[in-house]
This record gives C-alpha cells, sequence and structure tokens, in this order.
C-alpha cells in the first residue's frame, strides 16, 4: 500500500539513528492483519438512539512493527464519536502496541472528513513510530479504542453502520511496509418501530356545591416522542353552552411549547359561548437556519376557564390534523413520505366531563326559600301568587341523563297527602317524582333525559298570607288539583 507522507517522514528520522547499525534481513508474516471490531454486531428494533458503544482497531499477528498510519471513517448518518482513546505505547496500555519511545504524528478526529493529506473519508487519523533503541512490536495488540454514540435509528427499515480502514500503512524499522489484510466493522442496525403517537387528553372535574362553579380545564398532550417533532397544534373543544359558559383561556401557560422554539405564533384563540365551541392554534418558528429542538414529554398545550350551572362533556372536535409534524422531507416512512411541508402526527383522545352538580337556593316569595340540586342548569325558581305552584326550566347536553331534587318548605307549600296531593309537569306532561318528607320540608326528585324542559309543580296549599285571591281562583285551583290528582293517580294504576 501507499506510504504516507506523515508516517514516512517519521520512519526517515528512525533510518537516520540505526544507518550505522547492521542490517538484518526482515521476514514478512503472511497472516498479518488490521482488524476492528465492537461489542456489537446489530442493534435495534427497540430503539437504540443514544446507545453508546465501544469500537476497537487492532492490528494482528504482526513481526517486526515499529510504526503505524491508520486512518479510519464511518457512517455519519447514523453514528458519532464521542470518545476514543490511542492505546501506544504497551507499557501505558498492556493490551496496545509499539514500544516507547514513540513520536507522534496524528491522534485527530474529524468527522467532516476534511483533514489535509489524509484519504478520502477519512475521519480519524492515527500516525505514530517508534524511535531507537525501543524494540519492535511483535504479536498482537490494540491501535486505538473509539466509543460511538448512536445518533439516528431509522423507521421500519434496516440499515447498516460501517467503520472502515479508509488507509493504513505498517512499517518495521526500515521504513518498509508490513504486508497485511484486513477487515472492516459492519453494524446492522435493525429498523426500530416508530413511536406511538401522543394523546390529547381534557382533564375532567367533578363538584357538588354552589353552583355557578368556576374551574379551569387543561388540554394536556402526553407522552410526546421527539421523534414527531410538534410544529404546532390546532385543536378546537365542544361543551353544553346551557350548562357551560367559557370565561377565559390561557395558552402554553407553562412555556413548555415555547421553551423548544425561537419564537412562537398564535393562530387562533377564539371561543364561541352560543354554539360551545374554543378553538386554539399555535406555531412554533424555528431559528433563520431552520435550527430547532424537538418537543417532547407532556405538557399542557392550553387551559380553558368555565363557569358551571351543571354537567356535561368537554370533547375534542376530530380532526386528524390537530397536531403537525415539523418538515422532514428526508423522511421516507408514513406519515412524512418525503413530503416537504408539514404532516399530521397520529394521536388518541381522552375526553373531559364536568362533573357539577349545582345546589342552589331562590326564593320565589320573599321569606320563604327552596332549594335546588341538579346536574342540569336549573333557571329562576317563579312563585305565581294566589296559585300553589312553581315553574322554571332544567337543561342540559342532549343524550345525558339528567335529575333534579327540591326541597320545598313546609311552611311555604305542603299537601294534605303524600304524594297524591303533589303534582309534576315536564314539557306539559303529568309526571311521577319520587317525593319524600320530614318534619320541616317536602322532596321531590325526577329524572329525565337532557334537552330544554319547562317544568312545573303543584301543590294542595300555599302559606295562607299570599293564598288564594278570590274564592272562584280557589275553586279553580281546587278543581285543577283534584283532576291532575286523578290522572296522576290513575296512571300510577296503570
Amino acid at each position: 500500500m501507499e506510504k504516507k507522507p506523515a508516517i514516512i517522514s517519521c520512519l526517515i528520522l528512525v533510518a537516520m539513528l540505526i544507518a550505522v547499525i547492521p542490517r538484518t534481513p526482515i521476514t514478512y508474516a503472511a497472516d498479518t492483519h488490521v482488524n476492528i471490531t465492537s461489542d456489537v454486531s446489530e442493534l435495534g428494533p427497540a430503539d437504540a438512539t443514544n446507545y453508546i458503544f465501544k469500537v476497537s482497531c487492532f492490528v494482528e499477528n504482526v513481526t517486526l512493527l515499529y510504526g503505524v498510519d491508520i486512518q479510519l471513517g464511518w457512517t455519519t448518518e447514523y453514528i458519532t464519536c464521542v470518545n476514543h482513546t490511542k492505546t501506544i505505547p504497551v507499557t501505558t496500555f498492556p493490551n496496545g502496541i509499539l514500544y516507547p519511545s514513540t513520536i507522534s504524528v496524528h491522534d485527530d478526529v474529524d468527522e467532516s472528513a476534511n483533514m489535509s493529506g489524509s484519504e478520502v473519508g477519512t475521519m480519524y487519523w492515527l500516525a505514530e513510530a517508534s524511535m531507537l533503541p525501543a524494540a519492535s512490536f511483535n504479536g498482537t495488540g490494540t491501535a486505538v479504542e473509539m466509543f460511538f454514540k448512536v445518533k439516528k435509528h431509522p423507521i421500519g427499515i434496516d440499515s447498516d453502520i460501517w467503520v472502515n480502514v479508509t488507509g493504513a500503512t505498517l512499517a518495521n524499522k526500515d521504513g518498509n511496509p508490513i504486508i497485511y489484510d484486513m477487515t472492516n466493522l459492519h453494524i446492522l442496525l435493525h429498523g426500530r418501530n416508530q413511536p406511538a403517537g401522543p394523546e390529547i387528553t381534557i382533564s375532567s372535574v367533578n363538584h357538588k356545591g354552589a353552583a355557578p362553579y368556576t374551574f379551569a380545564v387543561n388540554v394536556s398532550i402526553l407522552n410526546l416522542d421527539s421523534y414527531w417533532d410538534l410544529g404546532g397544534f390546532d385543536i378546537q373543544l365542544a361543551y353544553c353552552p346551557e350548562v357551560l359558559q367559557v370565561t377565559s383561556t390561557s395558552i402554553d401557560p407553562d412555556g413548555w411549547f415555547a421553551g423548544f422554539w425561537n419564537d412562537t405564533f398564535t393562530v387562533k384563540n377564539e371561543v364561541d359561548n352560543t354554539v360551545g365551541k374554543v378553538w386554539i392554534a399555535m406555531l412554533g418558528l424555528p431559528l433563520e437556519n431552520g435550527t430547532h429542538t424537538a418537543p417532547e414529554g407532556s405538557a399542557t398545550l392550553f387551559t380553558v376557564t368555565f363557569s358551571a350551572d351543571g354537567s356535561g362533556p368537554i370533547e375534542k372536535i376530530y380532526d386528524p390534523y390537530s397536531l403537525a409534524a415539523f418538515p422532514h422531507p428526508e423522511r421516507s416512512e408514513a406519515p412524512f413520505n418525503n413530503s416537504p411541508t408539514a404532516v399530521p402526527i397520529p394521536f388518541t383522545v381522552n375526553n373531559g366531563f364536568a362533573h357539577v352538580v349545582g345546589i342552589k337556593q331562590h326564593t320565589p316569595l320573599a321569606g320563604y326559600t327552596v332549594t335546588t340540586e341538579s346536574n342540569s342548569s336549573v333557571s329562576t325558581v317563579y312563585f305565581r301568587s294566589g296559585v300553589a305552584m312553581l315553574q322554571f326550566n332544567v337543561s342540559g347536553p342532549a343524550g345525558y341523563a339528567g335529575y333534579f331534587n327540591i326541597t320545598i318548605p313546609k311552611s311555604f307549600m305542603w299537601a294534605d297527602t303524600t304524594p297524591d296531593g303533589w303534582v309534576g309537569f315536564f314539557d306539559g306532561q303529568v309526571v311521577s317524582p319520587i317525593i319524600t318528607e320530614d318534619a320541616d320540608n317536602t322532596y321531590l326528585y325526577f329524572t329525565y333525559e337532557h334537552s330544554k324542559h319547562p317544568v312545573t309543580i303543584l301543590s294542595q296549599h300555599v302559606v295562607p298570607e299570599f293564598g288564594l285571591a278570590t274564592i272562584a281562583t280557589f275553586v279553580t285551583l281546587t278543581i285543577l288539583v283534584v283532576a291532575l290528582t286523578k290522572r296522576f293517580t290513575a296512571g300510577k294504576k296503570r
């Protein structure tokens, strides 16, 4: 093989020092090898990104070795050198090569493969020779140990990692080459499975107490792998405006998303409390050269604050493009498909629910309080003077079961018999509440399918000072209550 200028210079110096010494014929070993080995032969399919492994370059079965010039290159698409140790001389490294004293010309790493005078593709260059009166090296020893980190693990396809000898010279004391053969290192990099997409989760709340109740809902991303390189999000939420109203929003409240970008841009921050929709969209802006750090982990994307009168779902409106990956045209696998533009990131959704049971106190008549407990939104309870009747509305999200319990003081409204002395109307139809009582109150419990329902509750009696205005009114109400009671009782018997 061609002798390299640097090592030849060293060996010329060596030759000058030994010129006066009688020379003896040199015998070259036919089975001398320059080999590259590693502690791994395969990586994957489990993600090997950031995995560090050792590579050794050694000279095997050599005779009268006095100088080396070894140049190596490797597959920089997948690996990078993180450290190396030149194992010269053997007095310092018992598993190494060459005896002291030695002169070092090269012990250099340049992964750009741009070292002047080196062979094409050289990224590590070792050039060193022994100096008189050092002994020649015979046998087998390691020239250099290198440590590499996997910086990229391809998805779905097997790839190859190579560490090659780009050029090498082994020389004796006279500067003459020693014949050898060589073995390069090949590591099979099995394609890894594509990381699962993240989860978009909407938090839930549980509350039983005074209403309206104010609370915050977090819309979060969970278990985001950096592979997906989230470049932006575009998320719409739906809710039932009859029970929920948005009071405010906060985008990227912890600064998580912004921390990966040079800047961010809010595309949408819209609330429509009439139809029940929140729309939030944000983009990450990289540096001018396009560089950024790929987002990863779990964090809150935005927060929505609600005021709730009752219970209802808070759900993501279906949109497969809600999470967008930064462009990666170099990726052939789906969904990237070498696209020069952003592509959708797959994801799963965990929707939220506001479990809010509102307890409200109403004063339909001065000095008298009725209490409602419901997972519906309950409007103001009205009392019609002169009639033992309460009226109000209940409403909630369609498709969900609703209920309310109303507590009516007996000092305000009462019946001679329970339950026949009470009549309830839903949407103008007689219904059968569950009625219980104690010494002070009557409790009426209703269940129904949600929508908006007008409710009317009649009893036989109301507090006298706000009772029947006229004898005619009294007679009319009595007839009405009796008729409804009979109908209600007959309905129960059927």
